[in-house]
């Protein structure tokens, strides 16, 4: 259902403070001339890229082995209750999908980006659309989710190398080539961007929240929020500053963002959805307590509704931003 990546992973060279330096870096595609005549920030950039592709296949292979290990400590797990409880997985699963109720709250993922992304970057942006599917079916108050401008590129990937989703139930996804805009009153819409100075403590049923499906490496500022101010709708940022101390900047990817609103949904903590969500690396040295086994535990039960995809895994690595580590997308 989803791909197997539950959570943006470390990428596998980080330029710090403690790192690589630009002063006695050896370029391995341009010349030693041609890197010297780069600015200080373009060469930490070019440094950053070539250290990355030297190491992003073995860094995959770790990240598929990663998962294929939590798949397997999941089902033997499963295995074990199975045995406890005479109830098998498919069993839980069904009683878990009887058991789910309707919230009210309707989220948008507004895919009219696809112009502005590479072919790698729209290949992450479906398999975080996958992972969105699949983190309101696991919701106890699954929240209608909407899927819009589904064009181009990106409806032909989910035609042909994710064509899987012809299965997905429409009470848990609706996906259209329409644009939110024309579906929706106006004066309801609010567009979630880091970028804005509006920060919500709420979510009003009322509202039609929505989420740009994005993946640029900051090559864009302010872009949702320029759609939303000339479109002339309302927009907002989650209130992250406001509960948990980050050692990044608040920028997260496609799927971050739905499933801290659909744990908000199901709980009414905005900590809790956070501290949940939020990879552990982003928070503040002695903010939060917690331990590398949650993060595996979290990846055992995202797998629950994932399967085998080798391709999905691979799509969900990419390279590190500049200003978040690792993060595959930027949420403007």
């Amino acid at each position: 259902m989803m791909e197997p990546a539950e959570k943006p992973q470390d990428p596998p060279v980080s330029v710090t403070k403690t790192g690589p330096s630009v002063d006695t870096y050896q370029p391995q595609t341009i010349t030693l001339a041609e890197f010297r005549s780069l600015t200080r920030n373009q060469q930490k950039k070019h440094m950053r890229h070539e250290l990355w592709a030297s190491q992003a296949e073995e860094y995959k292979s770790k990240q598929r082995q990663r998962n294929r290990e939590c798949r397997k400590r999941r089902n033997q797990r499963l295995a074990q209750e199975a045995a406890e409880t005479g109830i098998t997985a498919h069993q839980r699963k069904k009683q878990r999908l009887q058991a789910q109720v309707r919230s009210g709250h309707c989220i948008v993922l507004d895919m009219d980006f696809e112009d502005k992304m590479e072919e790698k970057e729209i290949k992450s942006v479906c398999s975080q659309v996958m992972r969105c599917y699949g983190a309101n079916r696991m919701a106890s108050k699954r929240v209608d989710l909407h899927v819009t401008q589904l064009h181009g590129k990106i409806r032909e990937r989910f035609e042909t190398a994710m064509d899987q989703h012809v299965g997905w139930s429409e009470d848990h996804i609706v996906m259209r080539d329409a644009e939110y805009i024309d579906m929706y009153d106006k004066d309801k819409l609010v567009y979630f961007t880091a970028d804005s100075p509006n920060v919500i403590d709420v979510l009003d049923p009322e509202k039609i929240y929505i989420i740009g499906g994005i993946v640029d490496k900051n090559r864009y500022p302010r872009l949702t929020l320029d759609k939303a101010e000339a479109q002339g709708i309302g927009h907002a940022q989650l209130p992250i500053g406001k509960y948990i101390k980050l050692s990044t900047r608040k920028v997260m990817t496609v799927n971050q963002i739905f499933e801290m609103i659909v744990r908000f949904v199901d709980h009414g903590s905005w900590k809790t959805a956070f501290q949940d969500v939020i990879p552990l690396r982003k928070f503040k040295e002695g903010d939060i307590e917690a331990n590398d086994d949650e993060n595996d535990d979290d990846d055992e039960n995202n797998n629950e509704e994932e399967g085998d995809d080798d391709d999905a895994e691979k799509d969900q690595v990419v390279e590190p931003t500049q200003d978040i580590d690792g993060a595959g997308s930027d949420h403007k």
